[in-house]
């Protein structure tokens, strides 16, 4: 929403810096953005009298603004850098009284605003770089929707005791990358590790990282202890999930002793590690990284490479008991290539050694642009089949990997879609859906219907594991690599959820062949012995409507729209996208005529044999107004078997709409019929889907053509006149 104050700070930003080189004039459209902020950035650069400029609010300004603004920051200055700071202001929401130019008592007033809103109810004194910084900044200090009002009380408080370490923090109540961070560094601060700008030569100091020194001097702490070591115990228990009506005043209570014992055993620590109500290093740095205490006790693994009996002995020696390996693929380049996928030798050998097995598919998924719904529907086919070959029984889950570093904002559209589709294709398979990825991408996961989680904790530098908590359903967490007798492996903990599998049954005669697929989806007459592999086979050709057909031994995703579920022969009109909606947006179908072909599609069975699969489509259109619809199935499960391998089939579909509602659809009154040429795409694409179900179970062509035109009296009577 375009603020007033916010498009007269943007029209003299333009004004005064246009002509500035290295200046970016902004859009004037009142609405405060980055575009917004680096502006003001580079017009106080200017100001400051560097020539260089950029969107970094660096040392260089922040050192230049200390030395040339904070002295004049009083009532009666005026200039530019007054212009600039009320700019600023106003884009954070908070009024400094107008925008002259002229420092007054209701400037004073916003810089005091911004220090209280940050956690100093009596301000801060002087309105230095530390908080210029913070207001050149698109970041919030009051609470935002989702914020939590415990979580801002963390924030104000970090700000006051230890801002010297990291600058002011947003106060907005989200727990991210910035307050993870701060809690580390206050830890550190209590370590007795100084900042960066006091760190003497050659000695630690603080950086927040919870590296080997950290780890070296963080306390042990138990019923009875007080202070800020407590206090930042508090607060990690609470973001995490614990400690959720508790009160934060650093002391160590029975309750603070309940809560580590209940984290303690939410992660499954090994009783090796830590002792129940005490918090010592697995539990305070547990709480604030992903990865943990690496040095702990855990009974599980993953690895790419093939096993020998003696890898397997050796993981054996040092108390693993659950492997994951990898179903498909290789690792590994030129002649550094290897294959990475578990073989039928390998599971009687680990099986036979006392161990379970877990798989993991990950045939791709390291770059952001792989994750669509159609790669992970195709993904979970190729998963379940390979699960299948190697003889995994019934109730299985396989854990997809997401192997990439996420941010919130992009993964409904990235991951998210690609977990609806893994989830969509295992469902009518044996096997249950798990996925492997940052903390965040697991917690939309969970959301999404995967059973179980497989965290990558051991990328503790990663967006995604920073800032967030431990997904309920996870199953394993995994939180450092190093080899064993030369084997690469990541060394990971179980919750218990998930103890891999020891049985193994490779059965053929639970799958059917995709020929077989074939011939038992299209037994109806008209296309009964006439669906090829690779060819193009006309099945239907009259005047007003054509229909060709093929097959092929891969999956196909017809255009740039969404994929629709097929369950037990029917298409599923509203599951993880509704097709009443994308024929109404995309088609323009009104909403009564989408209703229409939705309960049309209810009634209609594609073929009784077809138990799951999906399909996509496009739509064109020729200067004769003829409307060509192709249409691919993909097919997963028939006569209540899984496919032994991919197969699709495709219709190709022209009709021309008047010609058939003129010859065919009997019953119009003429002034209805006299609209039809107005409505020809709404009517095409409504016919053209009836006719893709239908025509695959028809005996006859006669059985078609009859069907579509009692539906569409139907619906340019109640659909075009409305």
């Amino acid at each position: 929403m375009a603020d007033e104050m916010v498009l007269e700070t943007q029209q003299w930003l333009n004004k005064a810096y246009g002509n500035v080189s290295g200046f970016k004039k902004v859009t004037e459209d009142g609405k405060t953005g980055w575009t917004t902020i680096y502006a003001l950035i580079r017009g106080l650069q200017h100001e400051l009298g560097i020539t260089e400029l950029s969107d970094n609010f660096g040392e260089e300004t922040s050192k230049r603004y200390d030395e040339k603004v904070v002295p004049k920051l009083k009532e009666g200055y005026k200039g530019n850098i007054v212009y600039l700071l009320q700019g600023a202001f106003w884009c954070k929401g908070i009024g400094p009284g107008g925008l002259n130019g002229e420092f007054s008592n209701y400037t004073q007033e916003a810089l005091t605003k911004l220090q209280n809103e940050a956690g100093f109810p009596n301000g801060d004194g002087d309105f230095n770089s530390k908080w210029a910084k913070a207001l050149f900044d698109m970041s919030a200090f009051v609470i935002v929707e989702g914020g939590d009002e415990k979580i801002r009380g963390m924030q104000q408080w970090l700000n006051v005791n230890y801002n010297n370490y990291f600058g002011i923090l947003p106060c907005d109540g989200i727990y991210q990358r910035a307050t993870n961070t701060a809690l580390i560094y206050a830890l550190q601060s209590e370590e007795g590790l100084p900042p960066e700008s006091e760190a003497i030569e050659g000695k630690p100091f603080a950086n927040g990282n919870y590296g080997n020194k950290t780890v070296e001097l963080t306390p042990t702490l138990q019923s009875g202890d007080s202070g800020s070591f407590v206090e930042i115990l508090q607060y990690g228990l609470y973001v995490n999930g614990f400690y959720q009506s508790g009160v934060f005043d650093g002391n160590y209570s029975d309750k603070v002793a309940s809560e580590v014992t209940k984290f303690a055993s939410f992660m499954n620590y090994d009783s090796t590690d830590y002792s129940a109500g005490v918090a010592n290093l697995t539990i305070i740095k547990g709480l604030l990284t992903s990865n943990g205490n690496t040095n702990r006790n855990s009974n599980a693994l993953d690895t790419s490479t093939q096993l020998s009996n003696q890898d397997i002995l050796n993981f054996k020696q040092f108390g693993f008991q659950i492997i994951g390996r990898y179903l498909t693929g290789s690792v590994g380049t030129g002649s550094d290539k290897r294959d990475k996928n578990l073989t039928t030798d390998e599971i009687n050998k680990i099986v036979s050694a006392g161990l379970s097995i877990f798989p993991i598919y990950e045939d791709g998924g390291y770059e952001e642009d792989y994750f669509t719904i159609y790669q992970g529907y195709k993904d979970a086919f190729l998963a379940s089949k390979a699960a299948r070959d190697l003889g995994f029984p019934e109730g299985a889950t396989i854990y997809f990997a997401v192997d990439v570093d996420l941010q919130e904002g992009d993964i409904d559209g990235t991951a998210g879609q690609y977990m609806i589709g893994v989830v969509n294709g295992l469902a009518a398979t044996e096997f249950y859906p798990g996925i492997y990825g940052t903390r965040n991408v697991c917690l939309h996961g969970e959301k999404l219907g995967m059973k179980y989680s497989f965290v990558s904790n051991m990328s503790y530098g990663w967006s995604g594991n920073l800032g967030y908590k431990m997904p309920d359903n996870w199953a394993f967490d995994q939180f450092i690599e190093y080899p064993i007798g030369g084997t690469p492996i990541d060394q990971g903990a179980s919750s218990g959820k998930d103890k891999g599998y020891t049985k193994f049954d490779q059965n053929p005669d639970r799958t059917i062949m995709p020929q077989d697929a074939l011939d038992s989806i299209t037994s109806g007459k008209l296309f009964q012995g006439k669906v090829k592999f690779d060819k193009s086979v006309v099945v239907l050709d009259e005047p007003y409507l054509k229909i060709t057909t093929s097959a092929a031994t891969v999956f196909k995703k017809e255009g740039n729209g969404p994929s629709f579920n097929i369950k037990n022969g029917k298409i599923v009109s509203d599951d993880s996208v509704s097709l009443k909606d994308y024929l109404a947006k995309t088609f323009h179908l009104p909403s009564v005529g989408a209703d229409l072909v939705i309960d049309k599609l209810g009634n209609s069975t594609i073929s009784s044999s077809f138990n799951a699969g999906n399909l996509s489509f496009k739509l064109s259109t020729s200067d004769q107004n003829i409307f060509k619809l192709t249409l691919t199935y993909n097919v997963q499960k028939v006569n209540e078997k899984p496919l032994s391998g991919e197969l699709s089939m495709t219709l190709e579909i022209e009709f021309d709409p008047l010609a058939f509602v003129t010859e065919k659809v009997s019953g119009l009154a003429s002034d209805v019929l006299a609209l039809v040429p107005k409505f020809l795409e709404v009517i095409g694409v409504a016919a053209l889907i009836i006719v893709a179900v239908l025509a695959i179970g028809a005996t006859a062509p006669v059985d078609v053509v009859g069907a579509v035109a009692a539906f569409l009296l139907t619906f340019i009577t109640k659909a075009i006149t409305v």
